[in-house]
């Protein structure tokens, strides 16, 4: 089996078109806000962006539609549920982002929607039953709808559940087993003492990964660059055995797009 691997960064910096000659995969979250107020993540700031922070903004439909005409196809987009929708409760807000995600996810052809739940959302089966509704609502026929739970779930039992609503559990390979399937998505997560992955960590989780269709990486450290860098010759490197011989889609030539046109 080819594997196709696609690595991201925590975070947008600077300009898309830049960002996609580095980076195969963007993470891009939808708050509940109005459409007025929306400034993209690496736009260029102004006097209603100033004192918000990269996570707090999202980027309005045009943006996303000049974002996906700017990069090549072999980029891909992951659209992560806003804060609202990620405490799994019914209101105004979680509904709003819920509409925005759906729509972000058109506008970018997005591969993945990710819903990251908080500790207090607990396996019991109320929660397991709001969590199956939004399932439901987000179109997953091309987009795969990616889980990543935190707090008191065991893996196993997470995995199981994620498998039963037709969903990818995201794990940190170096920290968790990453669940059998086709798709994996991982995060390596900074956390404590590690602020970055070296040689050794890249290999552990390429080697934990194996033989799949698809495998997205975010990189959640400040030096991003240099580990996708590495991960990408390992993965050049390893044999097929390994989820090696994977197919590193690299972008082609991008469709540059003007300062004006990013604004």
């Amino acid at each position: 089996m080819t594997t196709r691997w696609y690595i991201g960064a925590k975070q947008l910096r600077g300009a898309i078109v830049s960002y996609a000659k580095r980076f195969d995969l963007l993470e891009v979250r939808m708050a509940a806000q109005s459409s007025s107020a929306a400034v993209g993540p690496g736009e260029r700031p102004g006097a209603r962006a100033r004192g918000r922070s990269a996570e707090e903004a999202s980027p309005n439909l045009g943006t996303l539609r000049r974002w996906r005409k700017s990069v090549p196809p072999p980029f891909h987009f992951a659209v992560v549920a806003g804060p609202h929708l990620s405490r799994v409760r019914p209101t105004e807000d979680s509904e709003r982002e819920l509409e925005a995600a759906r729509l972000a996810i058109d506008a970018l052809q997005a591969r993945c929607f990710v819903l990251r739940t908080p500790p207090d959302v607990t396996p019991t089966a109320l929660w397991r039953e709001r969590i199956g509704k939004i399932v439901a609502r987000v179109p997953h026929d091309v987009t795969h709808f990616v889980w990543e739970p935190s707090g008191v779930w065991e893996i196993a039992a997470a995995a199981s559940q994620a498998q039963a609503w037709g969903a990818v559990l995201a794990v940190d390979p170096l920290r968790e087993p990453v669940p059998p399937g086709p798709v994996a998505y991982l995060r390596l997560r900074a956390l404590g003492e590690t602020h970055a992955f070296g040689a050794p960590a890249l290999e552990r989780a390429m080697m934990a990964v194996g033989a799949r269709r698809e495998v997205f990486v975010v990189l959640e450290s400040d030096s991003a660059l240099s580990e996708a860098k590495r991960l990408r010759d390992l993965v050049r490197r390893s044999p097929a055995e390994a989820g090696g011989a994977g197919r590193l889609v690299r972008p082609r030539r991008s469709i540059v797009v003007s300062d004006d046109e990013q604004e």
